[in-house]
């Protein structure tokens, strides 16, 4: 986690975020699993199988406290640095894991999923979103200023129809998942987003709608200048391929995108959506490349020089 925050910072991040090392729905499952009695780690899945109190307590909070204690011991980083990001998981995805037993999962029907999940309940998605909005207002009081849930499973929920809640309840779940956040609240849904999605999120809180746009250019069609226009959000513009196939080469470069592309990437958000009202950014994590290549230090280096080349792209435009 020291290695690669320090060179995120180094290379010339503006919002360095703190390395995710860890499943990004285990990081806050298996510790409510410890505080949750009714919430069981079985292998690699939680199982519920009842009600149950919102602990006192935020959980997973080590991780906002690394980049304290990393910018603390080394002082003379902070100002090569705009601010800090932290990445949640969202309470949408996070029911989406969980699959209910015993009484809860009477009653229920599976659709998308084999088997009943809390995702498909109101009040348990509910209750998880209380959950985020709690550790989303620890982090804020950390001083971070962009805290970014990732909510993949929206892509899944919200197409041509919603499946599960209705538009009112997306809307008022998402804005008390991040009603702790006074900086910048952002959420990350990878993948094609639906126009229904998109005006969804428009009527949210969230002050950053972040996106695939390398691997999914289709969104630039969803997405235009006039909806960020006489608003406070801004479009985080997904810019480098993070689902990196093996395709056999020995080179990195081969599995980089050069300057040249990266520089016309981006002219094409800036000419579309306007500078003022982009975020540049991958388009999601990178722990896809984790078991890609046989050498994780091979990994490692597409992983830094695809986001080298991205601030040096860049700064073209600065």
């Amino acid at each position: 986690m020291i290695r690669a925050f320090d060179d995120e910072v180094n290379m010339g991040i503006d919002y360095p975020c703190y390395p995710q090392l860890v499943d990004m729905n285990a990081q806050f499952l298996d510790p409510l699993s410890e505080l949750i009695p009714s919430l069981v780690k079985k292998e690699e899945e939680f199982y519920l199988s009842q009600d149950f109190k919102i602990p006192d307590t935020p959980v997973a909070l080590e991780y906002g406290q690394f980049i304290i204690d990393f910018l603390k011991e080394r002082p003379y980083l902070r100002d090569l640095i705009k601010g800090t990001k932290a990445c949640l998981t969202g309470p949408f995805t996070l029911a989406s894991e969980i699959i209910l037993t015993d009484q809860l999962a009477k009653g229920i029907t599976p659709k998308i999923f084999k088997e009943p999940r809390a995702v498909m309940v109101s009040w348990l998605v509910d209750k998880i979103a209380d959950i985020m909005k709690q550790i989303g207002k620890a982090y804020n009081d950390m001083n971070i200023d962009i805290i970014s849930m990732d909510e993949p499973m929206l892509g899944l929920l919200v197409g041509r129809k919603i499946w599960f809640h209705e538009e009112d309840f997306l809307i008022e779940t998402l804005n008390k998942a991040i009603s702790g956040i006074s900086r910048y609240s952002s959420i990350h849904v990878c993948g094609r987003v639906s126009p229904k999605l998109r005006d969804i999120l428009l009527q949210t809180e969230v002050k950053i709608l972040d996106h695939e746009f390398r691997a999914n250019d289709v969104n630039f069609k969803v997405f235009e200048k006039a909806h960020f226009e006489h608003t406070d959000k801004l479009l985080g513009m997904g810019t480098l391929l993070t689902n990196v196939v093996n395709q056999g080469s020995e080179s990195v470069e081969d599995y980089v995108e050069d300057l040249e592309f990266l520089k016309k990437f981006i002219e094409k958000g800036i000419k579309q959506f306007g500078k003022e009202n982009l975020v540049i950014k991958p388009d999601c994590g990178f722990g896809g490349l984790k078991g890609t290549f046989e050498e994780e230090m091979f990994a490692y280096e597409i992983a830094i020089r695809k986001l080298n080349n991205m601030v040096l792209a860049l700064k073209t435009f600065k």
